[in-house]
């Protein structure tokens, strides 16, 4: 075997290892980003849900509102009527949800909302859903699909809710703007095919490179190459 058939056949095996470690990469990568989006679910799962978030999402069945009865001080009945006009009035599926803050619900606030959005999202379809708490506390966003809503508690949670909430409603109703969003099976390569792909890519890339380098090598030396190189 001559010089430059052994030095091809170096550079073939260098290439199949930088493509196979390209591609074992890749795959480890998307391995962990699905054990991580695995443990972000687990909060989220019916069973585990506190019995504060079971009881609004009873509640919202009927008419779209639900307060809890330790928050029937911030919204009455007649101000529950007044938002479920509102909600019928409206063209987009809304969500109104009033309860009080409180550290002993079984979870975290954060915990709550993501359960709540989870629970509206497997009845189907998509929509907004709005969380009083009190003045300037609380939570507006959409579940089902990715959209925009331009309300900010801090801003537009004040006054009498059973007068804010219809106006935030119709606003809501009016100015919510969907957007497209991957799956979350997909990841930067665009899943586990497009993973092994661009690591095969990447391992072409760096075969072609090594055997640029080595011919550019072999026509300036012109000789065999010093070391214990294999060419």
């Amino acid at each position: 075997m001559n010089r430059v058939v052994r030095g091809l056949v170096s550079v073939t095996v260098a290439g199949a290892l930088a493509a196979g470690s390209a591609v074992a990469a890749t795959q480890i990568l998307h391995d962990r980003r699905a054990e991580a989006v695995a443990a972000q679910a687990a909060p989220l799962a019916p069973e585990v849900r506190t019995d504060r978030v079971r009881n609004a999402l009873a509640g919202l069945a009927d008419d779209g509102v639900y307060v809890a009865p330790d928050a029937r001080d911030l919204l009455d009945k007649r101000g529950e009527r007044a938002v479920a006009r509102a909600i019928a009035e409206a063209e987009t599926p809304i969500k109104v949800i009033v309860w009080t803050k409180t550290n002993k619900a079984g979870a975290s606030y954060f915990d709550q909302r993501q359960q709540v959005e989870a629970g509206l999202t497997e009845a189907g379809g998509r929509g907004v859903y709005l969380i009083w708490q009190g003045p300037e506390n609380g939570d507006v966003d959409t579940y089902g699909a990715y959209g925009f809503v331009d309300v900010a508690p801090y801003e537009d949670f004040t006054g009498d809710p059973a007068r804010t909430l219809p106006r935030l409603v119709a606003q809501v109703d009016a100015e919510v703007r969907w957007y497209e969003r991957n799956s979350d099976d997909s990841d930067y390569w665009g899943g586990t095919g497009g993973g092994i792909a661009a690591g095969l890519l990447i391992g072409s890339g760096v075969l072609l490179a090594v055997a640029l380098l080595y011919g550019l090598l072999m026509v300036a030396v012109g000789r065999r190459l010093p070391g214990r190189w294999l060419w």
